[in-house]
């Protein structure tokens, strides 16, 4: 009996400490089960930090303005935008795995396959762009013409087209225009006459070409006179032919201005109905009277 009473008072207390071991084994074995869930999100917070910066070309230097970047992420044939950015050294912070890196300066545009490792992943990114400035001038250097009158447009020459492929059309004389490498043909038009200028310009990587276009073009007055120097009679219609007949002006009053290309010309002026003509030389930068005397 008394071994019996023995064993049961030491049992008791094994027993008192077993509830306490059974919580403390249910709390770890709730915490154990929520790990599981906790892992995937570790993994997918998991990032790396995608550094680039532009060249012109392979070696030339730093491109420090007008950048901007996207960063599409490859899966297969498939690519999605994830980030964009307009600064010139931006930072993108990107889960680990195969990206594209798109970078344009204005026109110029390039591409390039990157890796993001969780280390981080820096890349340059070479560009071929140069630029183009336009300005303008009437019959030389000394007369500037005025931005309002110059229109601009911009081709790549292709080989069954005498311009081109269309580059742009809203060029600003002044302004600085990115583009790739390359030749393009270059149409100016004196706007409210028939000058029209066309070139050939070369843009090189990481240079501005600078493209001065002279037309020759003056400024005419037109006056019908009973004599040379004499008042010039109003109510006249003036028109303004090729040596082929096409019609390049026409214009009403005692004595119009007429902006036209260097070149030569019939005048028809038609007073009380009756007509005049005659035959006008144009100098490219000479502006002058020209008059047509009633015989």
């Amino acid at each position: 009996m008394m071994q019996a009473r023995l064993r049961e008072s030491c049992l008791r207390p094994r027993g008192s400490r077993s509830g306490a071991s059974r919580r403390a084994l249910l709390a770890l074995g709730l915490a154990s089960l929520a790990l599981p869930n906790l892992v995937p999100t570790a993994f997918a917070q998991r990032s790396g930090l995608l550094t680039l910066r532009a060249t012109f070309g392979e070696r030339g230097p730093e491109i420090r303005e007008e950048l901007i970047w996207r960063v599409y992420s490859v899966r297969g044939t498939d690519a999605q935008l994830v980030q964009q950015s307009a600064e010139i050294r931006p930072n993108f912070s990107l889960p680990p795995g195969e990206y594209a890196v798109h970078a344009s300066h204005g026109l110029a545009t390039a591409i390039r396959s990157v890796t993001v490792t969780e280390i981080g992943t820096a890349a340059v990114i070479p560009i071929n762009a140069g630029a183009l400035v336009v300005s303008g001038h009437i019959g030389g250097p000394e007369r500037p013409m005025p931005p309002a009158r110059q229109a601009l447009r911009l081709f790549i020459p292709t080989a069954n087209n005498s311009e081109g492929r269309l580059v742009t059309n809203v060029l600003r004389p002044g302004a600085v225009l990115r583009l790739p490498e390359g030749t393009y043909h270059l149409v100016s038009t004196y706007t409210g006459t028939n000058s029209v200028v066309r070139s050939d310009v070369k843009i090189e990587t990481g240079k501005v070409t600078e493209a001065a276009v002279n037309h020759r073009a003056a400024t005419m007055t037109l006056k019908l006179v009973r004599a040379i120097g004499g008042a010039a009679l109003a109510g006249t219609q003036w028109t303004i032919e090729t040596p082929g007949g096409d019609i390049v002006a026409e214009a009403a009053g005692a004595f119009p201005n007429v902006d036209i290309a260097e070149g030569a010309y019939t005048v028809t002026a038609r007073h009380n109905d009756r007509e005049y003509k005659g035959q006008m030389k144009v100098e490219g930068g000479v502006n002058r009277d020209f008059e047509i005397i009633v015989e």
